[in-house]
């Protein structure tokens, strides 16, 4: 199994861990060169050559540690880059603190603004989100203020029902109020990735 194709499998998977038990084929044809590169490169747990080591025995195979664990290193090198950090961070991916010292403090410094980057693009889409509800309500809510305006019209009413509905009437007139701060809130938040994005661009 060469390197190459050991990416590809996963990058097919929706995380290391998902590909980290191997079936009998994958054991007898391993090369525990190969996969030590690749989950180093991709950032896999120090642990990841027990599980494989674990389920290969299974089948009365024998992982080779110093082959995998020499790649393993190799591959941590092009892992723990300030580049890739941010990547892994703009991503929502998490990092299992697998950089050795001399290279950790430059991919956390990339992983963290990754990180910000990631969870002020979330915030947009949610406050998208809500405006976009509050506007679908809102045109609901104005066939309600339609019928209750006739109810208090047309309809027999007590002293009290009147209220009721008249209350009810300035709480959907308080509407486009909300709608207008979650506009004024989605643009400062889109303000502020923009910003963002163009520090990290320079």
């Amino acid at each position: 199994m060469t390197i190459k194709s050991l990416t590809i499998t996963l990058i097919l998977c929706s995380t290391v861990s998902a590909c980290s038990v191997m079936n009998e084929q994958e054991c007898q044809t391993a090369n525990w060169s190969a996969l030590g590169y690749v989950d180093g490169s991709q950032g896999a747990s120090a642990n990841q050559f027990n599980e494989r080591s674990s389920a290969c025995s299974e089948y009365k195979v024998h992982a080779n540690f110093n082959q995998y664990q020499a790649s393993y290193q190799q591959g941590l090198i092009t892992y723990c880059t300030e580049s890739h950090g941010f990547f892994v961070g703009s991503n929502g991916n998490s990092y299992l603190g697998v950089c050795p010292q001399s290279t950790s403090a430059l991919f956390l410094r990339g992983y963290h603004q990754g990180q910000q980057l990631f969870t002020l693009k979330n915030k947009v889409t949610q406050a998208e989100q809500a405006l976009q509800n509050e506007q679908y309500d809102s045109e609901y809510q104005q066939q309600r203020l339609n019928r209750l305006k006739n109810s208090i019209i047309y309809d027999k009413l007590t002293a009290r029902e009147r209220q009721q509905k008249l209350e009810k009437i300035e709480e959907i007139n308080q509407q486009p109020n909300l709608i207008k701060k979650q506009k004024a809130q989605l643009n400062r938040l889109k303000k502020e990735l923009a910003e963002l994005e163009l520090v990290q661009r320079n």
